[in-house]
């Protein structure tokens, strides 16, 4: 079974859409959405319109009573734009493989902003199929070398160094990224 393969038996067969419907409405975005997943890792946002602290906490139920995750965060936060957000991160074992899960409660507006990042870079890479194997490549070998995180690389970077730079295996992606932290 491959990842997208997985990614939809959470989704669908565990129930996690479903649930989340119950929430506002979901939208799976990042990798998932771009048909470049590397790992397993699913994004999640749902408007955040009907969300509240007592919702928090029944989604947090739901998470730990159907998941058994081995790592589980839940906060609500203030962002950048003044808004009230919620976020739930965990871990867990499908089929012995671990699984990320990130759901952001957001705005609609921030919720477009992300389809729209995502849409644009699939539009690029549906004209070059080098570009995407060139971005799970790298992704891959970044994860491979443990350089796959908030604070070291992220999608983000590989996203830029393909699709605006021409970088196209990790030894180029790690040549331009370290005479940037120079």
């Amino acid at each position: 079974m491959n990842r997208l393969e997985q990614a939809n038996r959470i989704l669908y067969d565990l129930g996690l859409l479903n649930e989340l419907n119950k929430y506002g409405t979901p939208h799976i975005i990042g990798s998932y959405k771009m048909n470049l997943m590397a790992w397993n890792d699913l994004d999640i946002d749902v408007e955040n319109e009907f969300m509240s602290l007592d919702k928090l906490y029944q989604v947090t139920n739901y998470i730990l009573n159907n998941f058994n995750p081995t790592w589980y965060e839940a906060k609500e936060e203030i962002n950048e734009q003044g808004s009230k957000v919620w976020f739930h991160g965990f871990e867990f074992y499908l089929d012995n493989e671990l699984w990320n899960v990130d759901i952001w409660f957001l705005d609609k507006d921030d919720i477009e902003k992300a389809e729209k990042y995502c849409d644009d870079i699939s539009v690029k890479i549906s004209e070059n199929e080098q570009l995407r194997t060139a971005i799970i490549d790298i992704k891959q070998e970044l994860i491979s070398k443990n350089l796959y995180s908030f604070d070291k690389y992220t999608s983000m970077d590989v996203y830029n160094a393909v699709i605006n730079k021409g970088i196209i295996n990790i030894e180029g992606f790690i040549r331009i990224h370290s005479r940037n932290r120079e």
